[in-house]
């Protein structure tokens, strides 16, 4: 996000100098406008209770989080209660890693907040740094972190930004240790104390110069394994002071299909192949996707056609509505997939709608496949 001053990540004498001249002019600049912050949820205001930790119980299932591993829940409880704070949630898009992230938070503290990361945030944005605050003068303003060191931090989609630019300076406390920031108590003092962060809860921490995490406090992230070779990456030693957790798509897609479509009583009960099952299966041969793009394209097929029978064999008109729900909610995940695959992808379509070479269906299928192919 664009900032309208310049960002001071320490001061030298120089820096001082060059700020004191500056500041006026970028203070009247600044006020008139909102400072930038990563969107945050669950908030709340001075009047709500302190944040509680919520003890002794264990990580349930989602109860309407289906296909889920039971292994998920497993490793998600072990992790805790060996100790290990941050939490790590990766996979396939639409595997419902937010959903089971904001869970977590729920189960283990009676508040959370929730930030989605973007390529342009700065540690300042997330831990802090100085700002204009009014008579030509700056200070430090705490990030969104520390401002929250109550709670959990659920970051979602973390490798979205620069993750060791963004929250590297918490290395050191993620690894156990207290870190100094680099941004004076008095900033035109050239002997004030610099602000720190604890690793470790501590009621008699300083007011205002340390700041300590409550025992609620940690980082659950999320990451798209779909983005890992296009954004940025974490580095080894930060990976390691995370649990990591695999969410992988369903073990037996049709069975999923089936047990949604029964749960919201759209289909009765069948062992039958789905036409959208063998979508899906084609699908996930070129690129992983989880359920949740598919229970959209259901929800949109039944706003088209309610009468929509899942199981049967569908005429030319309900499976322009099948292509339809595919075009809004799949074909805009699977932007550079090799031609090979759109192929792939394009013909069990065709083969699953029973759409022939000839018909203006099947080249639309092919046209918008290869449009998105490389």
């Amino acid at each position: 996000m664009p900032h309208n001053v310049p960002i001071y990540q320490g001061l030298s004498d120089e820096d001082v100098e060059r700020l004191s001249s500056d500041i006026a002019q970028a203070y009247t600049t600044a006020s008139a406008q909102q400072t930038a912050t990563p969107e945050a949820g669950d908030e709340d205001d001075a009047s709500v209770a302190d944040v509680s930790v919520i003890l002794g119980s264990e990580i349930p299932a989602v109860p309407d989080l289906l296909g889920i591993d039971p292994a998920v829940y497993r490793q998600i409880n072990a992790a805790i209660k060996c100790g290990k704070q941050h939490l790590m949630f990766y996979g396939p898009p639409g595997t419902g890693k937010t959903t089971l992230a904001q869970h977590c938070a729920r189960s283990l503290a009676s508040r959370h907040t929730l930030i989605t990361g973007s390529s342009d945030w700065t540690s300042q944005d997330v831990i802090g740094g100085y700002q204009p605050v009014g008579n030509g003068r700056i200070e430090f303003i705490p990030g969104i972190l520390l401002r929250h060191f109550d709670r959990p931090l659920i970051i979602d989609e973390l490798n979205r930004c620069d993750i060791d630019k963004v929250i590297g300076p918490l290395f050191t406390i993620l690894s156990g240790q207290k870190t100094t920031l680099p941004y004076r108590l008095q900033v035109e003092q050239r002997d004030s104390d610099f602000f720190e962060i604890l690793p470790k809860p501590n009621p008699s921490a300083r007011k205002g110069i340390e700041f300590a995490p409550s025992a609620a406090w940690r980082i659950v992230a999320t990451i798209n394994s779909i983005d890992k070779a296009s954004l940025y990456q974490m580095s080894y030693a930060l990976t390691r002071r995370f649990a990591w957790i695999y969410l992988d798509v369903p073990s037996d897609l049709n069975g999923f299909l089936l047990q949604y479509l029964a749960r919201e009583q759209i289909q009765e009960v069948t062992s039958q192949e789905l036409p959208l099952t063998s979508i899906w299966q084609a699908v996930n041969s070129v690129r992983l996707i989880g359920p949740a793009p598919l229970i959209d394209m259901v929800r949109a097929m039944r706003e088209m056609d309610s009468t929509l029978d899942f199981v049967a064999t569908p005429t030319e008109a309900q499976a322009a509505i099948y292509l339809d729900g595919f075009d809004m909610f799949l074909l805009p995940m699977l932007d550079g997939i090799f031609r090979d695959g759109a192929q792939t992808i394009t013909q069990a379509i065709c083969e699953a709608l029973h759409l022939h070479a000839e018909s203006a269906l099947y080249r639309r299928v092919d046209q918008r496949l290869q449009s998105v192919s490389v």
